[in-house]
């Protein structure tokens, strides 16, 4: 049987919509007029074009935890969602206030399918919006999920390949100069600041008040 989600849990949900609407008017907006994000660390790192594979592993990684959790395990969803949507405020409102880009691009790199795939990557994905990374944001809040989770933390073949995706993942951001180091870092540091916010309980005393609210207004 079909476990069906609960009216907490389309109240998470709801935030997506918001997130994404935010996402697309940022990058309509933030376009010319950003500060560059970078570090001598960039120069460093090669551009490789076989960590285009990994870096598009991020939205289904993501997705296939949300819908594992969705109906397996009501706790972990709660933590991964609250801690994720909560990691991607932070990321948008800082893009909001402090408009940001990158100019690591490389062009030129079309001798195989994979440099092909990052062309047409560059193409549609402007270089604004990076500083912190909702790609890091997003796979270390999946990670953490998934090796909190009471039924994965005991599968520890799949913890190993669950961090492992993760840290290719972010490294997957920096290879293929859609990131800074930087982004990273901040990408990381904002991640953290989610997980232990909504691990002290904060942002689900915060949604059982916005429970509360929409039941008192029912009973008007």
């Amino acid at each position: 049987m079909i476990k069906l989600p609960t009216r907490r849990q389309w109240i998470m949900m709801l935030y997506l919509p918001i997130h994404l609407l935010w996402y697309f008017i940022l990058e309509r907006s933030v376009t010319t007029d950003y500060y560059p994000i970078s570090c001598a660390l960039d120069g460093l790192i090669p551009f490789c074009e076989w960590f285009i594979f990994p870096y598009f592993l991020w939205f289904p990684y993501m997705v296939a935890a949300g819908f594992y959790f969705l109906f397996r395990d009501d706790e972990a969803f709660e933590q991964y969602l609250l801690s994720l949507f909560l990691g991607f405020f932070i990321c948008t409102f800082t893009c909001s206030v402090f408009p940001n880009g990158q100019d690591l691009r490389q062009a030129g790199h079309d001798t195989n399918l994979a440099a092909q795939i990052v062309n047409w990557t560059q193409a549609f994905d402007t270089n604004t919006n990076v500083f912190p990374s909702m790609h890091v944001v997003g796979a270390v809040c999946a990670a953490y999920a998934i090796t909190r989770s009471r039924r994965l933390r005991p599968k520890r073949w799949l913890q190993i390949l669950n961090w492992a995706l993760c840290l290719t993942i972010v490294c997957a951001t920096v290879f293929i100069k859609q990131h800074s180091v930087l982004d990273i870092f901040a990408g990381v540091a904002v991640s953290v600041i989610a997980i232990v916010l909504v691990n002290k309980g904060l942002m689900s005393r915060l949604l059982t008040g916005l429970e509360s609210r929409i039941d008192r207004k029912k009973r008007r």
